[in-house]
């Protein structure tokens, strides 16, 4: 069984998520196979969940100033800071037969898929323990370092099923399934700058934001590497992970005409539009 592997360089925020749009879409429309895309940002951008609040969660003023795109997601999930990472995305139909109808069991198959791809680094990477988050849930023990103020911000506690090196979390994922098609983004970090992250978000006061950027629990490639890793050696890797938790082959491959229309069009008539990144008023 082949699927498509779309290597992309670096886009807005805005042209990303109007690109996966579309291949949801192709797809959607049997024109194109199951695929997994992966891309970078440029300038960097804050993508914030479908159902967040933009003017509460982020410092609108504070991104302006340093250069950095505010674009909403259609996925849901907390706001990420995308800068130095590889991003996925990964589009099937709902019922396709490697796909399990649960939203949790899809997450740890694409997560199963991204550490056999770390492994081939060296990295010994582990799912979140399903428990710890149903432990927060539902009024059990709190994560480490957890507080209220941090919950909107990717990365900041762990979900179930995503991906952890040393206790710390690596890849932060959100999920959509609209019309029968699974759409799934994640982030993998290359770098952690947290300076630069905590400075794009809204907190109550100085002293909560220091408190809770010296408690912050999650790592980097680099950090865990001690070396510098590029964005072409890790698309090298990650699609054989992909290859053997599904048991399929990825074909390289680049958007169709139609998918280049689709993802024009979403850019110019939702994803660049004020009502759609602070008002939320175009529906996916």
């Amino acid at each position: 069984m082949e699927w498509r592997l779309i290597k992309d360089g670096y886009h807005t925020g805005f042209i990303n998520m109007a690109i996966d749009e579309a291949i949801m879409i192709a797809h959607r429309e049997s024109l194109v196979p199951p695929t997994i895309r992966f891309y970078q940002w440029l300038p960097p951008a804050v993508s914030l969940g479908y159902f967040q609040d933009l003017k509460k969660e982020i410092d609108i003023d504070a991104c302006q100033n340093m250069g950095i795109d505010i674009v909403r997601r259609p996925t849901g999930g907390k706001a990420v800071l995308h800068d130095k990472e590889l991003t996925y995305s990964f589009v099937i139909k709902e019922n396709h037969p490697l796909v399990d109808d649960s939203i949790l069991e899809t997450y740890k198959k694409i997560s199963g898929g991204i550490i056999r791809g770390l492994s081939y680094l060296g990295i010994k990477a582990k799912l979140v323990p399903l428990r710890e988050k149903l432990q927060s849930v539902n009024g059990g023990d709190k994560p480490k370092n957890f507080h209220p103020d941090i919950k909107s911000i990717c990365f900041s506690v762990p979900s179930q099923y995503e991906v952890q090196v040393d206790g710390k979390k690596i890849v932060g994922s959100a999920q959509v399934r609209k019309g029968g098609i699974v759409l799934q983004h994640g982030s993998l970090l290359i770098k952690l700058e947290k300076d630069k992250l905590f400075s794009v978000f809204n907190f109550p006061s100085i002293q909560v934001k220091e408190k809770l950027k010296s408690g912050f629990n999650a790592t980097s490639l680099e950090e865990v590497l001690k070396r510098e890793i590029s964005f072409s050696e890790l698309s090298e890797v990650l699609p054989r992970g992909f290859e053997e938790e599904f048991g399929v082959k990825l074909v390289e491959g680049k958007l169709t005409e139609k998918e280049e229309k689709i993802s024009k069009d979403l850019l110019e008539n939702k994803y660049s539009t004020y009502e759609w990144n602070y008002q939320r008023k175009y529906n996916l």
